[in-house]
């Protein structure tokens, strides 16, 4: 019975785990965090974002520094953890249908998310979006510490990660320990004074959803990306309220925060769209579960006997 509970988690993860090193190929900035890794775990440890190129945070920093020194290991060890975190996703908004998680997990595989967290080198871009998930689903069930953690934690692999604040809009003590957790993570290098990553300056894509508000060449720093997430704050947070009440809110505020924020990204990378995509199948995995079965998903939010929750 216990190998059954588990197997639509363990099959589509060993499936990942088998065949991402096959069709790895490229692994994009994975080499130059693999040596900002190995300097993070050296005598030179606070100098492991002195070069302003290093555009991602220490927990990344550390895998890489750690099993992506191997292009196989990363591959098999990213494509399995994509794929458990997505069954884990579909888990948390509600689908306990044993067949649907297993084919939440069958879809990632499917749509090449288990090979995409690795080619590009930001498994981020697929994987912190499935850890607001999670968040937002340990702070519905007043678990605040838990979900500040993971969104906390999850600006350790890229520092966009604190765009999770969005989902914990209705329990500020989680937000302010994700801000702490935060700055806990980064605060050794900048007081350091070895950290250039907010030097680090991008040129606006030819095919850039801005191109509409900006010239293309277009050189830009850090300030734009603080407006970027000012926005994707400021609108995500207002949906998390608005939908405190839906079920679906829990995956929907996500694919509104990354939606927003490629909306006014400068850069028209293929990669950063796969957080819409992996919150889409966790999210369609609970429709899925709703018209094959009947079953009703958790509501989001506790609501009074006397005040009915709306899907």
């Amino acid at each position: 019975m216990f190998g059954r509970r588990l197997l639509p988690w363990l099959l589509p993860a060993a499936i990942a785990a088998a065949t991402g090193p096959i069709a790895a190929g490229n692994d994009g900035d994975g080499r130059l965090f693999a040596s900002a890794g190995r300097t993070l775990l050296s005598a030179d440890a606070l100098h492991a974002f002195a070069s302003k190129s290093i555009q991602a945070g220490p927990l990344q920093l550390l895998l890489y520094g750690t099993i992506g020194r191997s292009t196989t290991a990363i591959a098999a060890v990213l494509g399995a953890v994509a794929i458990l975190l997505l069954v884990a996703a579909a888990r948390a908004v509600g689908v306990t249908d044993r067949r649907v998680l297993a084919g939440a997990g069958l879809a990632g595989l499917a749509t090449g998310l288990s090979r995409s967290v690795y080619e590009a080198g930001h498994p981020a871009d697929g994987l912190l979006p499935l850890l607001w998930i999670l968040a937002a689903a340990e702070a519905r069930r007043g678990r605040t510490v838990r979900a500040g953690l993971i969104v906390g934690l999850s600006t350790g692999f890229e520092t966009w990660g604190i765009l999770g604040l969005a989902v914990l809009a209705l329990t500020p003590r989680a937000a302010a320990l994700a801000v702490g957790v935060a700055a806990a993570l980064f605060a050794p290098f900048v007081l350091d004074g070895h950290f250039d990553s907010g030097r680090y300056v991008w040129t606006i894509s030819p095919n850039s959803l801005v191109l509409g508000h900006v010239a293309p060449g277009l050189s830009f720093g850090w300030p734009l990306r603080l407006v970027q997430a000012a926005a994707a704050l400021a609108i995500g947070s207002s949906c998390a309220v608005a939908l405190r009440r839906s079920a679906y809110g829990i995956w929907v505020v996500p694919i509104v925060v990354v939606c927003v924020r490629l909306l006014l990204d400068p850069l028209d990378t293929d990669y950063y769209f796969l957080g819409i995509a992996s919150c889409g199948i966790a999210g369609g995995a609970s429709i899925v579960q709703l018209l094959r079965t009947g079953r009703r998903i958790v509501p989001a939010w506790p609501v009074s006997a006397t005040s009915p929750a709306s899907p």
